[in-house]
């Protein structure tokens, strides 16, 4: 009898915190509805204003905040390459090509086959572990394509972790730039971030966008500001192109776990 009664007992004991914890999520839940609802609102108001947005991601992304330290072990990058000039001033690597082997002078055949070869910034950047970057090649300079490093799955927009290529009027690349981060390390667990939509939204609430204005695709990134004991700090950062009534182009950063403002 004692034991049927403990029964029962355990039976509504688990009933009970089964209904709580339905409850508990549901009111959790509605902050979050009432927090998209806004931002679609917001979203319409930015189209009103005849600002072009592209297509956005309303997915949560998690990341961790990073630290790491600017490398001098950058000479590994020029291994494979041949007639060119190079030093490392500042923790950056700067190489410069002999203009008459990559071009061709004369009409021999090697030369014709150094004209038409040139120097491929892509292979360049990939042999070194580094991918193309669209937001920060779209800033910038005429002839002028930028790679990044990639920490934690994603690219990096600081400059300590770029490869920036200068081409000239035939697309060969004449010189190049590289930086590079080491002994990365996590400082905190992954966290989730706000959506490229949140971002967006907080670009408009910053008045960081006008009417007019076309804004990129956004992508999720690490940027650093601050430096500790030798070590860069990064956090991930919502980074956009925008591109201004008049043709002028910028760039917008969100930190991507705050909401915060970080443009320049």
């Amino acid at each position: 009898m004692q034991f049927r009664r403990l029964k029962i007992l355990m039976m509504m004991l688990f009933i009970f915190l089964d209904v709580f914890l339905f409850f508990w999520w549901r009111s959790n839940q509605r902050p979050s509805i009432k927090v998209t609802d806004a931002n679609a609102n917001i979203i319409s108001e930015i189209k009103n204003q005849k600002i072009k947005v592209a297509n956005f991601s309303t997915s949560v992304t998690y990341a961790s905040y990073l630290a790491g330290k600017r490398s001098n072990s950058l000479m590994s990058t020029i291994d494979k390459l041949s007639n060119f000039n190079a030093n490392i001033n500042n923790q950056t690597l700067y190489v410069t090509f002999n203009k008459t082997a990559q071009l061709g002078r004369g009409n021999t055949s090697s030369a014709k086959k150094a004209a038409t070869d040139g120097v491929e910034a892509s292979k360049i950047a990939r042999n070194a572990g580094y991918r193309y970057n669209p937001i920060l090649s779209k800033v910038n300079v005429k002839n002028r394509v930028t790679y990044s490093q990639y920490i934690d799955n994603l690219p990096v927009i600081a400059k300590q972790g770029l490869m920036i290529f200068n081409k000239d009027k035939d697309r060969k690349v004449t010189d190049f730039t590289q930086t590079k981060i080491t002994k990365i390390t996590v400082l905190r667990d992954e966290r989730a971030t706000i959506t490229e939509e949140a971002a967006i939204v907080a670009l408009y609430k910053f008045n960081e966008l006008n009417s007019g204005d076309k804004l990129s695709k956004g992508a999720l990134s690490y940027d650093t500001s601050v430096k500790v004991n030798g070590y860069d700090i990064y956090l991930p950062v919502w980074v956009f192109v925008v591109t201004h009534a008049n043709g002028n182009t910028g760039l917008l950063k969100i930190n991507a776990f705050t909401g915060d403002n970080l443009s320049e």
